[in-house]
């Protein structure tokens, strides 16, 4: 009998992860077909198909059933922001369960649900948590929409011809546009601002920050991880955790960082990014006409109070990503900070930032 042809279904297409991970399916010939949708048109040219839809409409996937009738696979990225913690999980629970009951009836040929957690799942936000993090780790406090994600996939896909699985990035560095939570936009922009007001690149936080143990997650070792536990029968109903695979501390960063960016590195000088940036709109408006760059203004960049809470962050905050490992994920062995400089690199290339 002939394998089932694999049409893939990208969910929050214009997300870090979306975005990076529509470019990677797209690249590999692994894919029959590979749907790419979001409620705003795309921000970027690629050659999956487009599909419009607002998932916080019940119909939004059956208006779109012919276009999705032959969607196997789905890489569920997307998120929605909410300050308050019970909307937080409501309004991304709704996005979730609209799309795999709507996908459930016009897709019959369904057969498995990639979607992603991250810190939070383990109370990083909270600032303090166990690590290294493990899958088997307990939760923390409800509400948290990632719990209520999963024990909805858990429960849907009981005696379905479908399984699930979920990965857990930690901070996702890659190149993308429109995601004010990018820690290398916001690294490469206050860096930029450095250069050009002519003061020191410090690191903003505490000097206990500086030191601590962290580590973050490539758009690409995270592609290639969603595409593997898409198409792994091992990976059915499992949690992983992904990241570059080293640990690294901010204070053996930044002055690499200050290099490539040619500005001056200095000591910490702990001050608040959202209270010190405020007044920067004019200035990279006016770098955006001098240099040439392309016209995304710093709020479409950068979200400070992102920054704040990460550069601040005083407990080593990792995972350990050894359960992928041994499970057959190999791809776990890159040098984060050079990483990162690549990514700048890629905002360079792009006009995004002198």
């Amino acid at each position: 009998m002939q394998q089932q042809e694999k049409t893939a279904l990208v969910v929050g297409g214009n997300g870090i992860i979306g975005r990076n991970l529509t470019t990677y399916l797209t690249s590999t010939n692994n894919w029959h077909n590979v749907i790419v949708t979001s409620q705003s048109p795309l921000a970027f040219e690629t050659t999956a198909t487009y599909v419009s839809m607002n998932l916080l409409d019940e119909q939004a996937v059956s208006q779109q059933a012919e276009a999705l009738k032959e969607v196997t696979h789905v890489f569920f990225t997307a998120y929605m922001e909410r300050k308050i913690l019970s909307e937080q999980t409501s309004y991304n629970l709704a996005l979730l369960k609209n799309l795999i009951d709507g996908v459930e009836a016009v897709a019959p040929n369904l057969e498995h649900v990639t979607f992603i957690q991250g810190g939070k799942a383990y109370g990083a936000h909270l600032g303090l948590y166990k690590t290294p993090a493990k899958e088997t780790d307990l939760r923390h406090m409800p509400p948290n929409f990632y719990y209520s994600q999963e024990d909805y996939l858990r429960e849907k896909s009981a005696g379905k011809k479908w399984s699930w699985t979920a990965l857990r990035p930690d901070i996702v560095m890659g190149f993308a546009i429109g995601n004010p939570m990018n820690l290398s936009n916001l690294i490469a922009v206050y860096a930029s601002l450095c250069k050009e007001l002519k003061v020191a690149f410090r690191y903003p936080g505490t000097p206990k920050a500086y030191q601590v143990l962290v580590n973050v997650t490539g758009v690409d070792v995270l592609s290639q991880s969603m595409e593997w536990a898409a198409t792994n029968d091992q990976c059915k109903n499992e949690i992983f955790n992904i990241t570059n695979g080293d640990i690294f501390r901010w204070s053996q960063a930044w002055p690499k960082i200050a290099a490539f960016f040619d500005v001056e590195y200095a000591e910490p000088q702990t001050f608040s990014l959202t209270e010190y940036m405020a007044d920067k709109k004019p200035l990279w408006d006016e770098m955006i006409r001098k240099y040439n760059l392309q016209n995304n203004s710093i709020e479409k960049l950068v979200q400070w109070p992102f920054g704040d809470f990460i550069f601040n962050t005083e407990y080593d905050a990792f995972f350990d990503v050894n359960k992928a490992r041994r499970f057959g994920f190999h791809e776990m062995h890159i040098d984060s900070i050079e990483q990162m400089l690549q990514t700048f690199q890629s905002l360079k290339d792009a006009r995004i930032i002198p």
